[in-house]
């Protein structure tokens, strides 16, 4: 299953992420978010706390980055 659009059509897929590094006062995990959009429709949305704890912002960064083209091409990041 899927969503087929001839090349002409004018929808193009944009991707955001972003982390909050150390955010939880708890565990010291960075929290994850990103968006999808269809041209300019949301199709997708996801915010969760990451696995592990990192040492940097730019790794949590990174992880963020990586779940968020996950998402985009269909793979699962758990």
């Amino acid at each position: 299953m899927g969503l087929w659009y001839s090349k002409d059509t004018g929808m193009s897929l944009t991707a955001y992420s972003d982390a909050d590094h150390a955010g939880c006062q708890d565990t010291r995990c960075s929290t994850s978010g990103s968006a999808q959009f269809l041209g300019d429709k949301l199709v997708r949305w996801s915010s969760k706390k990451q696995k592990s704890t990192t040492i940097s912002s730019t790794e949590a960064e990174y992880i963020s980055l990586s779940g968020c083209c996950a998402q985009s091409y269909g793979c699962d990041h758990n």
